[in-house]
């Protein structure tokens, strides 16, 4: 009896149910203040604690970037070759570094990240998904014909040399012979987004290509792609959201696809065309001389958001919009190297039932992260150093960023919805920043600081 009370005793764990009963607004508190390795360590403790952890990990977007010295001693010369070497965690203002840079990031062209991967196009028009903090790769089926490439081959100066099936493709595109690495973004693969964990052996890869004319589709396990029945083309975004496909067109209509059918069917659900917002028109109007427009789907707290963003073609050091004829020097021989900049957001939120945007004044405690790569809504209660109301931007204007070897890449900054100022995320010396730094939500794993 005595032996067995023992027993009894040791497989109980107060210290364990103590630790569990901990209350929540505490703890969030205490972990807000760890770094992401202690963080990690931590969610090994009990129940609780790796539930906290992982909401923490899994929904704070990190900036990865390229060398910072390889940035600014190249000023804008030979920028193609750079690679992704870092990346910057706002929770800490703190910089990790990759133990060793992999090839990928110097040899590829980087076409989307999502759910902590990210996706490369490489030679032979052979994409891949990356997870560049497990060093972990999956290739997937070529998209030579989707392309229309019958070749690209990387060349010594870091350029992709091409090739074409026939050549209705070649003028039907305009490109040509060879491209950088950074143009393939702007010519053949706009974004591409993972519909679960690739660690699930059951996902699927999305592609908005040619131009942001077609969308295509490859489910894991399958050799072939879909190109799906685009009904208003060209596209601005696309997301995946649980089951489905979001897709933005130009004209401010959004079709959604049923990704997960029997069978590895895709079933086009819905195709709405919306009034695009009276707000944003107006201004775009006023300033059509000067300006730019990007737009973005975001998901946020089972809303689905519509972000309008105002690029100023040449913007000067002091934030002052300007035309053409302001370029020009006094004796009009010099033009003044002004860059596009971002000078301000619109957000709206999808009212399903009148079938309208309506204009969000404020995010609540949230915050967006938006960029071409990835889009995603974080709550500020589980980011420390991240400002409610504000809308964190990377680059994404593919088309501009080899127009001047002195720019591209550099507009990013984080924008207050409230008072409409901008501040800076991570500051490079140099405004031509290739690659273009790039949302990524990381896995939590170990890395050097």
């Amino acid at each position: 009896m005595e032996r067995r009370s023992r027993k009894i005793r040791k497989t109980e764990s107060p210290l364990k149910s103590r630790i569990d009963e901990f209350p929540t607004a505490l703890l969030r508190s205490i972990f807000n203040r760890l770094n992401f390795n202690e963080l990690v360590q931590a969610r090994s403790v009990c129940c609780s604690w790796n539930l906290l952890g992982e909401e923490l990990v899994s929904n704070i977007p990190w900036l990865m970037l390229p060398s910072k010295k390889q940035v600014e001693e190249g000023d804008g010369n030979y920028v193609d070759n750079n690679g992704y070497h870092g990346f910057w965690n706002m929770r800490e203002n703190r910089l990790y570094s990759l133990k060793t840079a992999p090839k990928e990031f110097r040899e590829c062209c980087c076409i989307g990240s999502s759910r902590g991967w990210l996706v490369f196009l490489q030679e032979k028009t052979v994409p891949f998904l990356f997870n560049p903090f497990k060093q972990v790769k999956i290739e997937l089926p070529s998209v030579d014909r989707l392309l229309g490439l019958k070749k690209m081959v990387r060349n010594m100066d870091g350029e992709f040399e091409l090739d074409y099936f026939n050549s209705e493709e070649e003028s039907r595109r305009f490109w040509f012979k060879s491209c950088p690495k950074q143009r393939v973004r702007e010519c053949f693969i706009q974004k591409a987004v993972i519909t679960k964990k690739p660690e699930n052996n059951n996902y699927g890869l999305i592609l908005l290509c040619n131009n942001s004319e077609e969308i295509a589709y490859q489910a894991s396990g399958s050799n072939h792609w879909t190109v799906l029945e685009a009904s208003h083309p060209p596209y601005q975004d696309i997301i995946c959201n649980g089951n489905y496909l979001y897709a933005l067109s130009d004209n401010n209509s959004i079709e959604v696809w049923d990704l997960h059918l029997r069978g590895g069917r895709v079933e086009k659900k819905s195709d709405i065309v919306f009034r695009f917002p009276d707000r944003s028109l107006a201004k775009l109007n006023s300033l059509r001389d000067v300006c730019t427009m990007r737009f973005y789907l975001v998901e946020s707290c089972g809303d689905l958001l519509f972000v309008v963003r105002f690029i100023g073609d040449y913007v000067d050091w002091d934030g002052t919009l300007l035309s053409e004829h302001d370029l020009l020097t006094e004796d009009c021989s010099h033009p003044k190297v002004c860059p596009y900049r971002t000078f301000l957001f619109h957000v709206y939120k999808m009212d399903f039932k009148e079938l309208k945007w309506v204009e969000m004044d404020t995010l609540g405690d949230r915050a967006l992260f938006v960029g071409g790569n990835q889009s995603v809504s974080v709550s500020t209660w589980c980011f420390l150093n991240c400002k409610k109301d504000c809308i964190y931007f990377s680059d994404d204007c593919w088309e501009k960023m080899e127009e001047d070897y002195l720019y591209g890449g550099h507009d990013m900054g984080i924008y207050n919805l409230n008072d409409g100022s901008l501040k800076p995320i991570y500051e490079f010396s140099s405004d031509k920043i290739q690659p273009p730094p790039c949302w990524i939500i990381p896995d939590p794993v170990m890395l050097e600081s």
